[in-house]
């Protein structure tokens, strides 16, 4: 990385590439750079911004500008390793712009992983020590492949078990046109393997599997992993401590053991299809987003998406131009974001930036982090004296109304478009969607219908609703997935007979989203109740749990116990809480049919507390929350 080491920049140069970056955090990496506290000029501070768009307080935009240009003038030239001053919490304070608290500077500098990465293990697993470690991983995606690295790191013996033949899981298995993100890459990326060469602000699916193979194989996971293995069943054997695989991998089905076992399969991993009468009867292709068929050629054909949610946002403006017509069918409008570079590549100014500026992109991502963290909870926080329909606080109604805004620009001349795609329900009671104009032009093409009329049944030529037939070539669900039936398909057998799909039936409870009461040394990566849905990262979620789950390692490590097993008070304690905390945000409070619920309609799906509640809560292992398990076979052999 330089410094400025290129042909010099004229200021209006400048002021151009700093206006596709973010001063705040530049003024902070200046700062840091050289020391000088000048940069952080509360005087000179720019503007923040809403969630709604509108500046508050801070100077003029000018003010800062004028002081980041003079900044980079005055690191020109300068050694690129050189960073003049510590990370103190004047300088993170000035990041967020407000005074903060030991927790909020422990959460940011961790992604901002100065100097080395905060989240690794500070032990080693005992190379002599009786517990004789050996940990299950099962899936290969984000978690699976975070899961491994510090494992790795703390030096304990592990196994990737991936049912597909690479790693990526959804970004492995999600293959449909317009497939990406919707979270900025430089937050949707791991505090430990961080990058500046994006392409775009928001990666489709190709950028980010690449990305997870690039850093599986960069840490040596794909030397511990097993490809084309599914997990059949799992079995905790009480006397030995240990978890018994029955697996099914390329050469047949075989059997392993474990001291722990971490389910890393996500809650977006099953296809949901909806029960439709006469569904097996359609003599056309008909498939899920998440199972797309690269063989069928949709050209000229009339094609049917069923759903509009997240995948049927993004694949309908992707194949409307190629096909002959496209009916969607719409159970609920999704509320809309207003992002205009959403599909946008990085803009040159940006990467400029990253390139010449040490640290800048660790202030960036900690910026990016931090204006996405929580400041969004007043919108969705429930005002529980407010009864106006539609919305549930005054943030709520007026975040509403700059939605609906939004959407009578763009549909001013189709009212009767206008009618079908203002959901009635409050914002955020279901995912909001990222919108850069492309919904609404491609509702507007003269091939693409939106039809919100019930489906009643699927026949041989297309589907019925209550009000006409339509005939179809393919039909494409893009309906979800099962999210609430976590490890669904294994059989989990945990103590004394107990079955995880009947502990949970459908409706899935972990304390902190990790552990379980009556399956000991059975962890969860992005378990119940770690979706993000507002704020933060999944990324970061994870990254939390790993380290609750490493942290019960090293208490087998260190004392030699068999298992740890969460009690049931701290379950339902912890179960207490979250509920309460659901109650009151819109899609705790909201009737919509959700996959953020379980079968029993608790949310079972998202975190509905500060992002800040969920780090201080993974960030060492809670004895007091779980009971020490040690195996009867190591006692009778001791005993002898």
């Amino acid at each position: 990385m330089s410094v400025l080491d290129n042909e010099p920049l004229m200021e209006s140069e400048l002021a151009e590439f700093i206006g596709h970056g973010e001063l705040v955090p530049l003024l902070a990496a200046l700062a840091h750079l050289t020391g000088d506290r000048r940069y952080l000029d509360l005087e000179c501070r720019p503007r923040s911004v809403t969630v709604l768009g509108r500046p508050i307080a801070g100077a003029s935009d000018d003010a800062a500008l004028e002081l980041a240009i003079s900044g980079l003038k005055a690191i020109s030239g300068s050694d690129p390793d050189f960073v003049g001053s510590t990370v103190d919490r004047e300088l993170i304070e000035y990041l967020v712009g407000e005074p903060i608290d030991d927790g909020t500077e422990d959460m940011l500098r961790y992604q901002l992983g100065m100097p080395h990465d905060q989240g690794a293990p500070r032990w080693q697993a005992s190379t002599s020590s009786d517990a004789g470690l050996s940990v299950a991983i099962i899936g290969a995606g984000m978690s699976g492949i975070l899961m491994a690295r510090r494992l790795d790191q703390a030096g304990i013996p592990y196994t990737v078990f991936e049912r597909n033949a690479d790693f990526g899981g959804v970004w492995y298995e999600n293959t449909y046109p317009g497939c990406r993100v919707d979270t900025t890459n430089y937050i949707y990326s791991y505090s430990f393997a961080t990058r500046e060469n994006w392409t775009h602000d928001f990666s489709l699916q190709q950028a980010v599997r690449g990305y997870l193979h690039e850093v599986a194989t960069e840490y040596g996971v794909d030397r511990n992993v097993r490809f084309g293995t599914e997990l059949l069943a799992a079995t905790y054997n009480e006397a030995s401590c240990t978890w018994q695989l029955k697996l099914n991998g390329p050469d047949g089905p075989y059997d392993a053991e474990f001291s722990a076992m971490v389910s890393a399969v996500g809650q977006l991993n099953q296809p949901k299809i909806p029960d439709v009468p006469g569904l097996g009867s359609f003599a056309g292709p008909a498939f899920h987003t998440a199972r797309w068929e690269q063989d069928v050629d949709l050209a000229g054909k009339r094609v049917a998406v069923i759903g509009t949610g997240a995948s049927a946002y993004q694949v309908i403006p992707a194949i409307a131009d190629r096909v002959e017509s496209l009916t969607i069918f719409q159970r609920s409008a999704p509320w809309m974001e207003w992002t205009p570079a959403y599909t946008d590549e990085v803009k040159p100014g940006l990467r400029w930036l990253f390139e010449n500026v040490p640290t800048y992109s660790q202030w960036y991502r900690a910026y990016q982090f931090w204006i996405t963290a929580d400041a969004r909870r007043p919108y969705y926080t429930v005002d529980p004296n407010w009864d106006q329909p539609g919305s549930v606080s005054a943030e709520n109604e007026e975040l509403r109304q700059h939605l609906v805004s939004g959407l009578e620009r763009q549909y001013q001349d189709r009212p009767d478009l206008l009618e079908q795609v203002i959901p009635s329900y409050a914002p955020y009671s279901k995912r909001l969607l990222r919108d850069n104009g492309q919904w609404a032009k491609t509702l507007h093409q003269p091939n693409v219908r939106l039809v919100s009329d019930h489906i009643e049944a699927i026949d041989e030529q297309g589907i019925r609703t209550s009000a006409e037939h339509v005939d179809v070539d393919v039909i494409i669900f893009a309906t979800g997935f099962r999210a609430s039936e976590i490890l669904g398909p294994v059989d989990v057998t945990g103590t004394n007979g107990r079955k995880l799909r009947d502990e949970w039936a459908g409706d899935p409870k972990a304390y902190m989203g990790v552990a379980v009461p009556g399956f000991p040394n059975m962890f969860c990566l992005y378990g119940p109740n770690t979706n993000v849905v507002v704020s933060s990262s999944l990324f970061f979620f994870a990254e939390s749990a790993a380290n609750l789950v490493v942290s019960a390692l090293e208490h087998l490590d260190k004392t030699g116990a068999g298992a740890v097993e969460c009690t049931r008070e701290a379950l339902d304690q912890f179960v207490a809480e979250i509920d309460e905390a659901s109650e009151l945000t819109s899609w705790g409070a909201s009737n919509e049919s959700t996959w953020y619920k379980g079968a029993s309609g608790r949310v079972s799906q998202n975190w509905p507390l500060r992002v800040l509640d969920y780090w201080s809560g993974t960030r060492e292992f809670p004895l007091e929350k779980f009971q020490v398990l040690r195996p009867a076979v190591r006692d009778l052999e001791v005993a002898r």
